[in-house]
């Protein structure tokens, strides 16, 4: 990193965009400025699995169960409440709704080479949408009690199964989507998300980070136990809480210097031959802290 043309990156990074890096992180000289730059990246793509984890869920768990409550193509026919008891921001949400479907229907039309009226088929449309159309049913407009044909609050329990009672409101769960989206869509148009909710501090930043972790894995969690799984078991989880550290954030803002020469390497290694005989003991650390021992026997 440090034989790059720092100079040369920045119009093609933009100085607008820099200058946010050096005003928050006080970088010193290029060299740590990009460092910086570039952990924004990782922090992005250490997020995207499991960003997609929530999204994927969240499709197929709403998906499941209106279609076994509403029919095939229950998107047409979800209920709202009454034109003449919604605000203008919840008209605008059911106009979203069926604008969102209809695209959907034209975009798979043309991609497939349909003819304009040709029906296409309902997972299709279900896959298509983007999550916006997803987070948008949770508006007030698609909470119609004792409706047959409405959403909510009819399948908050068998959506999130696993939320506790006190969660499972539809307001709370908005709130919550509302938040991971405003996320999401950062990361996705590349846009800095170490700023989200305006942190003080480096530190402060990445205590962020890591509540946003616990956020969307908490609503994964409420939602499937088996994707929560995946979730933690693909390391996903594991990446995350890596590069949303300081120590990472140092290692890029510092490149090289963590490295050690190869003749010292071969020494160690020589000096770890020479205890023959005897017991060792080697510290295994996470994040510069002590998590366990590893016994060394040696004959």
């Amino acid at each position: 990193m440090r034989s790059l043309n720092h100079g040369g990156l920045e119009p093609y990074i933009s100085s607008p965009r820099l200058n946010t890096y050096r005003s928050f992180f006080n970088p010193i000289g290029d060299v740590e400025l990009l460092g910086c730059y570039l952990w924004s990246k990782e922090v992005a793509a250490a997020f995207f699995p499991l960003l997609q984890v929530l999204e994927i869920t969240l499709r197929n768990a709403i998906h499941k169960e209106a279609h076994q409550r509403l029919g095939p193509y229950w998107f047409d026919n979800v209920a709202t409440r009454p034109s003449r008891h919604l605000s203008n921001a919840q008209q605008r949400a059911v106009n979203r709704h069926s604008r969102l479907i209809q695209s959907a229907r034209d975009d798979i039309r043309r991609d497939l080479r349909l003819r304009p009226t040709a029906q296409v088929l309902e997972d299709r449309i279900v896959a298509k949408v983007t999550f916006g159309f997803w987070t948008n049913l949770f508006n007030i407009a698609f909470d119609v009690n004792r409706n047959p044909h409405a959403l909510w609050p009819a399948l908050l329990r068998p959506v999130f199964p696993n939320a506790p009672q006190r969660a499972r409101g539809r307001n709370t769960i908005q709130g919550k989507l509302i938040e991971i989206k405003g996320f999401r869509n950062k990361a996705f148009h590349h846009e800095p998300i170490w700023n989200i909710g305006q942190p003080v501090t480096v530190q402060d930043a990445m205590t962020r980070l890591n509540d946003t972790k616990d956020l969307i894995l908490e609503v994964v969690r409420w939602m499937s136990l088996d994707s929560e799984a995946l979730a933690i078991k693909a390391g996903y989880i594991t990446t995350i809480d890596r590069v949303c550290s300081m120590e990472h954030l140092e290692y890029l803002k510092n490149p090289g210097s963590h490295d050690l020469p190869i003749s010292r390497v071969k020494r160690e290694l020589n000096g770890l031959m020479r205890l023959s005989n005897r017991r060792s003991t080697t510290d295994i650390t996470r994040n510069g802290s002590r998590v366990g021992k590893l016994l060394h026997e040696h004959t």
